[in-house]
């Protein structure tokens, strides 16, 4: 019986080392069989966004009174990124007259300054109708040549935002 049972397992183990050769050699004969394929050199294509300038908004109601003959103030800056990436603000600088909302006597000497930023403040994108504010602590400053009929004013600073995506 020990004999019978030995044969048994000879001839499965054989069997089974048959099959897996008969196996290795249809894969084999199907690689085989298969050609590579590639390509020529060519190219593929992507094409980038055209990005658009930030824009300023009307801020004047987020000020905070801080100005004074001999002192500093900050300036809130309000703006929308339509860019599908976010930008950031490397540098804020005047650009032109500063004005008053109290008028001429105010206008014609404020004595208000304002002094180049570089705040590195990330704006994100598509902001859309949301408006991203951000303050530039005491980047305005009033001189003692200010006219008595500033008090209370909010000045109007023109300025230009340069940035990087």
């Amino acid at each position: 019986m020990k004999d019978a049972l030995s044969v048994v397992a000879q001839s499965r183990t054989r069997l089974a080392v048959l099959l897996a050769l008969i196996a290795v050699l249809i894969a084999g004969g199907v690689t085989l069989g298969s050609w590579a394929v590639g390509s020529d050199p060519g190219s593929g294509y992507a094409k980038a966004v055209s990005g658009t300038n930030l824009t300023l908004n009307e801020a004047s109601a987020l000020t905070t009174a801080q100005l004074h003959p001999g002192g500093t103030g900050d300036v809130v800056v309000s703006v929308n990124n339509t860019n599908p990436f976010p930008v950031t603000v490397t540098a804020v600088n005047g650009a032109g007259t500063i004005t008053s909302n109290k008028g001429v006597s105010c206008d014609a000497a404020t004595g208000v300054t304002f002094a180049p930023q570089t705040p590195n403040v990330t704006v994100p994108a598509n902001t859309g109708l949301t408006p991203y504010v951000f303050t530039l602590a005491g980047a305005a400053s009033m001189s003692n040549a200010s006219d008595n009929s500033c008090q209370g004013a909010i000045f109007t600073i023109p300025v230009t935002l340069t940035g990087t995506s």
